[in-house]
């Protein structure tokens, strides 16, 4: 039997029940013949010893064999695009958009996923450059103020052209995986993730008529922080957290690299968006 892949790394959330799921991956995977290597959480987990972190893992596996949440899951969605191995990711939650397998199907997913071909499906991510720095996000960017009860002024111009002078809550810069994230939480469009756009969308706009965007993929877009005496923030995949100074400039494009998510060949997006959103009370067909 001829594997897809030789080598899985395994990344786990620090959960009280992920240790019966951890046990059932590895002996699936052992059985199949692939060798297994332990990021050092899962490895402790196991009284196991492992010197492979959660940013090195990336680099020494073919395939990213992940059991958690969608947090877990962007925590090591960067390394996974710049190693360009995929990831499958099994959810120990409820939600899970990017976790979508589910854990009571670890052992024949698992199996399907090393011995055939199961579809890679490749997203976008985007490229943020602030300060001479620059960050890459799966999800989305949000930019948002530190004190809850003041607004915030933001310019944002696509392309060279201004567009608008916001005064919001704050905004959200999203690529069409992170549109069931926190855009969709505030209003934003659900952008299938083979669509070649990019998703705007405010947080409580002082003004409701500016309404969330779809722009091409290959815009280029910049937010100005216009706000003084006002702590103002940029998040990005909600891991990494910086201070937008005043006058400060963010720039915000496609990432050349995409990442590469294995998806269930049992359910296509709708029915996944049916599933995890309770669309319906039958099952899905």
């Amino acid at each position: 039997m001829e594997l897809k892949y030789k080598i899985a790394g395994i990344v786990v959330k620090p959960h009280p029940d992920v240790k019966i799921y951890l046990d059932q991956v590895i002996r699936t995977l052992e059985g199949l013949g692939v060798q297994v290597i332990l990021e050092t959480f899962a490895a402790q987990m196991l009284d196991r010893e492992s010197a492979i972190g959660r940013k090195e893992i990336s680099g020494v596996v073919d395939i990213l064999v992940l059991i958690g949440g969608d947090g877990t899951f962007l925590s090591v969605a960067k390394e996974a695009t710049e190693s360009q191995i995929p990831i499958v990711g099994f959810n120990l939650g409820t939600l899970g958009f990017l976790t979508e397998m589910s854990k009571e199907s670890i052992g024949p997913s698992l199996v399907e996923i090393f011995t055939n071909h199961l579809e890679v499906s490749e997203r976008k991510l985007l490229e943020i450059e602030y300060k001479g720095e620059t960050f890459i996000a799966l999800n989305d960017v949000v930019i948002s103020k530190g004190n809850i009860s003041r607004i915030i002024k933001l310019l944002l111009e696509i392309d060279g052209f201004k567009i608008a002078e916001i005064r919001a809550d704050g905004l959200i810069v999203a690529t069409p995986t992170g549109s069931t994230a926190y855009s969709l939480s505030a209003g934003g469009p659900i952008v299938t993730p083979n669509v070649n756009g990019l998703v705007i969308t405010p947080i409580c706009p002082h003004s409701l008529t500016f309404r969330p965007l779809v722009v091409p993929d290959h815009s280029t877009i910049e937010v100005r922080q216009c706000t003084e005496d006002t702590d103002v923030f940029i998040t990005i995949d909600g891991q990494t957290v910086i201070p937008f100074s005043y006058d400060g400039l963010i720039k915000i494009g496609v990432h050349r690299k995409q990442l590469k998510i294995i998806v269930s060949g049992k359910i296509n997006y709708f029915g996944l968006l049916y599933e995890k959103l309770n669309w319906g009370f039958h099952k899905y067909q």
